[in-house]
């Protein structure tokens, strides 16, 4: 970590829980319209993967957002980069609400994600400067709970919205939201990168700083395993709610009942990574479990849609497994990835959002270009399992210790 960081850790509860209404922006943006993607397909005349491309823009949105705020945010501080930040995320919220076509809401995703990327990166960097590794682990895990309101409410939210007004209000409330958090930053925000410590800002020290970064091949191998996870995650937010609906029967409604149960399951997956943390498991060995866990539930399914036809009861409990066992994963893998960062805590937490993303919105395009099917969901999600497993499991114990030290 951050061998400059504050002495005394000052993420406070009211800072806690900012940062985790910042990060929780993009989260919202993608689970909030979930339960309208089958409207915002009819509304505009065009099938199901052209719909599921709105997330894979989004991702990429905020793949590019992210490397562009890194630098910024080590010249300029934590501080005035994010705002800026939310507010080009509330102008990308207000267009996609007067969206009259997919090509311009396709626009205005980008442009909301691009907003979305500064509540990403300049979290992490701020509990970077503030925290040593053990501490962030456990406040980027708190994070993540924190955060995980955001898909059991914003699913249930948005179809309410959808019901009684359609799916423009939904991006109108997104845009309220972001005002919100705009405010509350500005009074609250602090900037936790000390003058001294900033850095110029010209294309040379930039690149140079990136790679740096991209030569570290600890670094290199958790950001890569992150973003074939966040890969997963996000098929699953594209397909679940088509799964659901036409294959299952489920109104919009009772989606977002499933898709709120399951995200539980993640703010119960991330509690119990916190739990193993606190009696000394290491975040590496709690990250690899839930990697395998969540590899073989969706192999478990997979194996039963391909060759029976599950209840949507056992698809929805062993879904529900796959998806819980991303709480052992994302904390960890993140405060594992940031503890190769050194003294360039902002450009490495861009980088490792470009990656985490680019890799994310190559898998859910690719996902929503192959045969739709009840199959297509845990085949992806056993896939993407197995391959964050084996990633990371190049890297070798003894290798990583020095630097969680």
């Amino acid at each position: 970590m951050n061998a400059n960081r504050v002495a005394a850790p000052s993420v406070g509860l009211a800072l806690l829980l900012l940062l985790a209404l910042l990060t929780a922006l993009d989260a919202m943006a993608i689970d909030m319209y979930l339960p309208g993607m089958p409207a915002l397909a009819a509304d505009f005349g065009v099938d199901a993967g052209r719909i599921q491309q709105t997330l894979s823009i989004f991702l990429a949105g905020l793949a590019i957002g992210q490397g562009l705020y890194g630098p910024l945010l080590d010249r300029f501080g934590r501080r005035l980069p994010l705002l800026l930040g939310i507010g080009v995320f509330v102008l990308g919220s207000v267009l996609a609400a007067l969206a009259s076509s997919v090509e311009w809401l396709l626009a205005a995703r980008f442009l909301q994600a691009l907003g979305a990327a500064a509540g990403l990166v300049s979290p992490r960097a701020i509990v970077a400067d503030l925290c040593d590794m053990k501490e962030s682990a456990s406040i980027f895990s708190l994070l993540m709970q924190v955060m995980m309101i955001a898909p059991i409410v914003a699913p249930l939210l948005g179809g309410y919205l959808l019901e009684h007004g359609g799916w423009r209000f939904i991006f109108w409330t997104l845009a309220v939201m972001g005002t919100i958090g705009l405010i509350w930053g500005w009074r609250l925000l602090p900037d936790s990168l000390p003058v001294d410590q900033r850095v110029a800002l010209n294309m040379g020290s930039i690149w140079r700083a990136y790679g740096r970064q991209l030569r570290h091949i600890t670094f290199l191998l958790y950001a890569l395993a992150g973003g074939v996870i966040l890969g997963s995650l996000f098929t699953y937010i594209s397909a679940s709610a088509f799964v659901f609906t036409e294959y299952y029967g489920l109104t919009p409604t009772q989606f977002s009942y499933v898709f709120a149960a399951n995200s539980v399951a993640l703010v119960l997956g991330g509690a119990l990574s916190n739990q193993l943390l606190k009696r000394g498991v290491e975040a590496r060995n709690a990250m690899l479990v839930g990697m395998a866990l969540h590899g073989l539930a969706g192999a478990l399914l997979a194996g039963l849609t391909l060759f029976g036809e599950p209840t949507l009861l056992l698809y929805s409990a062993l879904l529900a497994v796959a998806v819980g066992a991303l709480g052992l994963i994302f904390g960890n893998v993140t405060a594992l990835t940031m503890a190769c960062a050194g003294r360039q805590v902002g450009v490495a937490s861009a980088l490792m959002g470009v990656l985490h993303y680019l890799v994310a919105a190559v898998i859910g395009y690719a996902v929503s270009l192959a045969p739709q099917g009840a199959s297509t969901l845990p085949i992806a999600i056993a896939l993407c399992g197995g391959a964050a497993l084996l990633i990371s499991l190049q890297v070798s114990q003894p290798r990583h210790a020095p630097m969680a030290a």
